[in-house]
């Protein structure tokens, strides 16, 4: 017999062959699908990939400039807190030398000030400036709270140090000028006096200013420092956490790259073993003859049967899975049709659902304007009502401000009130000294002038009272003031001068009064003796013997009187001699009691010139205090008025601002919408071109294998008929 080879696949396993690859197809299909899918994501995460490294290099580049930039402002922090640290030392050693010459009762007044931690005066607004904002070296943040808190103790006890040292060496200054101008006094008149006095004054405060500008500065700049330094570390730290942020998403969208390559190795393997396992079928030949060959026959051959009626069924339900679908495609084009229709009848002009939907239209249009319009009015209405909240705003804290300074003002009144009181009381305690002191008879005219000067300080008190709202006549009449008090205690110290040399003259004039009381004693005596011998000589006879006898006995007479005088001058002696030690006595005594009652009102005038000095200085602090008041006041008025324009001219420009920005809103709204308004019929007729396609694609799809389907279908039944053939 011959052998005929009708095909080199056995038919069982092409029946087994083509029910797998049946079972299989569609699988496949979608595993196509799912690597198509994977490699469209595969692409979409390389470009973001991409996209992320390129932003990793670019923030890797901002952020070595920042590095950069941070090295040079560290280089600049280091030079700065040297430079600092130098000029501290500096000060410490200057405020030293300084302290070291002045005096030490300044000294410890102002210590025992700066440790009761009492307000800093107007004069050390540097140092409380610096100590509130505290040096750039306060800036590292490596840096633990301890060693901070330890740093600004130190720094705190420098400045003290250094304040009182300053201080002192300010309270030295101050005591030279003013013995210099107690020396000058007595040679400049007044006027002369008072320019200079003025001049120095209007100088001092003119450096005071520039001293407070150039510290303004100085502290600007240190803010501005302080500022940018923070501003760069914000920087670096957001750079940094970005950086965090983008090596993390890296990491993660490398993780996910290389499971999508792993999905797609997988998939590519899986299609790879699909489509490279070939099926060899044995074929037919008749040397088969044996019972096992028959056998095997008739299980194929029933193994074929069920396939082939498989293979019919599957047939006649893809059939009618494909009559289903072209019926369906045929639905869809009738569908499409019938739309198309509508929209061209829905599209005439001249219809009338055409016509109702147009007045409808326009009616919208009508309310949509006017709901427009009523928009812009509420809008601006409301920028109205924020400009007239932020006007009242405005008032309130002008209200307040007015009313903080009408409270120091009072303040300030008070303390001013309660000062005068003080120098009321200490008026009337110098008053009461006066009258007890007036009780000694060379000093009455001093006294009643000294009277009459405190009876005028009264006057002068009232005038200082009702001058009080005036700081700058108020700081003249304390310069006067001081003048007067000044020019009152020379005064009284050439009066006292005056009244010690009258006191030695009177007592040298007594003394000579009562010599020559005595000498006139003695001539009187000498006057009368005489008297009494020109008597006798007139009663005496002009007998010879008589006048023997009477000059005899005028001898002896004068002899006797001789003796008598003798005696009564030794009597006149001792009585003077008496007399002068006992007049000693009542002298030694006098001057005494008067050295006494000088001491006593030296000391009292003492006390008194202490308290004049006290109240000098006090009047001196407060003059100072009311004239830093004033610049201050000056100041704050300045840069309130600088404000008041800057204001105004703000406003008006966030007006004309507001305005072009209500327009310019106004307009992109407009756009906004008619922008929308095409996207959004743009997308949903996008979205029905994309359902279409999709459909068409997935049907066409469906066609395409339903074809491939039934050709390999009959190809399989073709080479089963031809089987069957071969074998009757």
């Amino acid at each position: 017999m011959k052998r005929r080879h009708f095909s080199p696949v056995s038919p069982t396993v092409a029946a087994a062959a083509a029910a797998k690859k049946s079972q299989l197809f569609p699988c496949s299909e979608e595993r196509k699908l799912d690597t198509t899918v994977l490699q469209y994501q595969n692409q979409k995460l390389s470009q973001q990939l991409e996209v992320q490294k390129f932003e990793y290099s670019a923030l890797e580049s901002k952020f070595n400039q920042l590095k950069d930039q941070r090295g040079l402002y560290d280089d600049t922090l280091t030079l700065v807190n040297k430079s600092w640290d130098h000029l501290v030392e500096d000060l410490e050693s200057q405020s030293n030398r300084t302290g070291r010459k002045s005096s030490g009762g300044h000294d410890d007044k102002y210590s025992q000030a700066l440790e009761d931690g009492a307000s800093c005066p107007s004069e050390g607004d540097l140092l409380c400036r610096l100590l509130e904002t505290g040096a750039t070296e306060s800036s590292s943040g490596n840096i633990s709270h301890i060693q901070i808190e330890d740093r600004t103790h130190e720094t705190q006890a420098t400045t003290n140090k250094i304040l009182v040292n300053i201080m002192s060496a300010i309270n030295k200054l101050w005591n030279v000028n003013n013995r210099l101008t107690n020396s000058l006094l007595g040679n400049l008149p007044e006027d002369e006096l008072i320019r200079q006095l003025h001049k120095t004054v209007n100088d001092s405060h003119v450096e005071v200013k520039n001293l407070r500008l150039t510290v303004g500065d100085l502290q600007r700049k240190h803010r501005s420092l302080t500022k940018e330094i923070q501003d760069h570390r914000d920087t670096s730290a957001k750079y940094k956490a970005q950086n965090r942020r983008l090596t993390g998403e890296l990491e993660d969208t490398m993780v996910e790259l290389k499971e999508s390559n792993r999905d797609l190795s997988a998939l590519k393997s899986q299609r790879d073993n699909g489509h490279g396992t070939p099926f060899f079928l044995p074929t037919f030949g008749s040397n088969c003859t044996s019972g096992e060959g028959k056998r095997d026959r008739q299980k194929e051959l029933q193994e074929l049967d069920s396939a082939h009626r498989e293979m019919l069924d599957l047939a006649s339900s893809r059939l009618l899975e494909i009559q289903n679908l072209h019926d369906k495609r045929k639905d869809m084009f009738s569908k499409l049709s019938d739309f198309q229709n509508m929209l061209d009848v829905k599209y005439n002009p001249s219809s009338k659902d055409f016509l109702l939907l147009h007045d409808q239209l326009e009616k919208s249009k009508v309310e949509v304007d006017h709901r427009r319009a009523l928009l812009e009015k509420q809008q601006v209405e409301k920028d109205s009502f924020v400009w007239r909240e932020k006007e009242v705003v405005l008032k309130v804290d002008m209200a307040d401000i007015s009313r903080r300074a009408s409270a120091v003002a009072e303040s300030r009144i008070a303390e001013l009130e309660k000062l005068w009181l003080k120098e009321a009381d200490e008026k009337a305690r110098l008053e009461t000294k006066l009258e007890e002191v007036s009780g000694e008879p060379g000093r009455k005219e001093i006294i009643s002038e000294f009277k009459d000067l405190v009876s005028s300080l009264p006057k002068d008190m009232e005038t200082m009272q009702n001058q009080l709202t005036k700081h700058k006549e108020d700081a003249s009449e304390i310069h006067s003031l001081r003048a007067e008090v000044k020019s009152l205690a020379s005064f009284l110290d050439r009066k006292e001068n005056e009244s010690n040399t009258l006191t030695r003259k009177s007592a040298d004039q007594i003394s000579e009064i009562r010599k020559l009381q005595t000498v006139v004693r003695d001539l009187k005596q000498s006057d009368h003796e005489l008297k009494l011998f020109l008597e006798m000589y007139k009663r005496e006879s002009t007998d010879s013997r008589d006048v023997l006898v009477s000059r005899d006995l005028e001898y002896k007479a004068w002899a006797h009187v001789q003796n008598l005088k003798s005696s009564l001058d030794e009597h006149s002696l001792e009585l003077r001699v008496k007399s002068a030690n006992e007049a000693e006595a009542i002298s030694q005594h006098r001057l005494a009691t008067a050295e006494a009652e000088i001491a006593e009102l030296r000391q009292k005038l003492e006390v008194s010139g202490r308290d004049i000095v006290k109240l000098s200085e006090v009047l001196k602090s407060k003059c100072e205090e009311g004239e830093a008041y004033l610049s201050e006041i000056e100041s704050i008025g300045q840069a309130y008025e600088d404000l008041q324009t800057q204001n105004q001219n703000l406003l008006q420009q966030i007006t004309e601002r507001d305005d072009y920005n209500i327009k310019l809103v106004l307009e992109s709204v407009k756009e906004r919408q008619m922008q929308d308004g095409l996207q959004m019929d743009i997308q949903s007729m996008n979205k029905d071109m994309e359902k279409a396609n999709a459909s068409l694609d997935y049907y066409n799809l469906k066609v395409v294998r339903m074809e491939d389907q039934v050709i390999f279908y009959t190809m399989i039944g073709f080479r089963y008929g031809c089987c069957l053939g071969c074998l009757t």
